[in-house]
This record gives C-alpha cells, sequence and structure tokens, in this order.
C-alpha cells in the first residue's frame, strides 16, 4: 500500500488556490487548474482521479489521507457548493471531485443553450440578429 505523507504537510490549500469555485462566476476551469498542480505536487493525484478500491476503503492510513484532500476541496469552494457537496453524501474525494465535475460540465451545456436563447431573441433596431445578418450578407453580396 502506498504511503502519501506530503499530504498532512497541508492541511489546507486555500492560501494557495487564491479563487474559490463559485457556480456564479463560472470559474471551474481556473479552480480546478490550480487544484490539480498542487494535488499533483504533493503526488495525492490518485485520491482526485481513481475511484478508490475496496482495499483502500479498508484502510485506516488511505481513509486519513483521503479526508485530508477532502478537506482541501471543501476549503476551496463556495459556501453554496459545499452546502450541495455536503448534502451529496459523497464520502471520498473522488466522488467530491466527480460531483463538482458534473455541475460545472452540465451548467456548461445548459449556459450555452441559454446563451444562444438570448442571443437569438437580441433585436438591431426593430430585426433580430438573424435578420440583420442576412440582410447585411445580402448588401456585402450586391
Amino acid at each position: 500500500m502506498a504511503t502519501y505523507d506530503k499530504v498532512y504537510t497541508v492541511t489546507s490549500i486555500s492560501h494557495l488556490i487564491p479563487i474559490k469555485l463559485d457556480l456564479s462566476k463560472l470559474n471551474y476551469p481556473h479552480w480546478s487548474k490550480l487544484f490539480s498542480v498542487h494535488y499533483e505536487g504533493f503526488e495525492v493525484g490518485k485520491f482526485i482521479t481513481t475511484a478508490p478500491t475496496p482495499e483502500e476503503l479498508a484502510s485506516a492510513t488511505w481513509r486519513k489521507s483521503d479526508a485530508v484532500v477532502q478537506t482541501w476541496i471543501y476549503s476551496t469552494i463556495s459556501e453554496s457548493l459545499l452546502e450541495r457537496l455536503l448534502n451529496s453524501n459523497s464520502t471520498s474525494a473522488f466522488q467530491a471531485w466527480s460531483f463538482l465535475q458534473k455541475i460545472f460540465q452540465d451548467n456548461k451545456r445548459s449556459k450555452t443553450l441559454e446563451l444562444t436563447a438570448e442571443l437569438c431573441n437580441v433585436t438591431i433596431g426593430d430585426q433580430t440578429v438573424e435578420e440583420s445578418f442576412i440582410q447585411s450578407t445580402k448588401l456585402q453580396h450586391n
């Protein structure tokens, strides 16, 4: 069984990650990049990227290290996301990370659809964006 001694040198990385993950700011790409730099540096990427095996779950050492990584996640997310995460009943850093990742991946799709619909409803004068585009294209070809 691998040991993860480096994980115990830092109990909170919130001072190393200057932004809090926040759904309203859509800052997941920046937050996850900064977070991954630290989990790789502390050699605990496995806790985030791989579901725990039954042997790991049975190991007190593994559970203790995983708990530290979970606290890293908790300390770097907004209060509203923390509440959602705690209500999700995730039991490992991997599950917590996956839960947050899913929220932001799902949100990206819905935000794209929302913005596309918003753009389609924008008017320029008395024309929609689409009508204005068609008219400007016709003018360019004449």
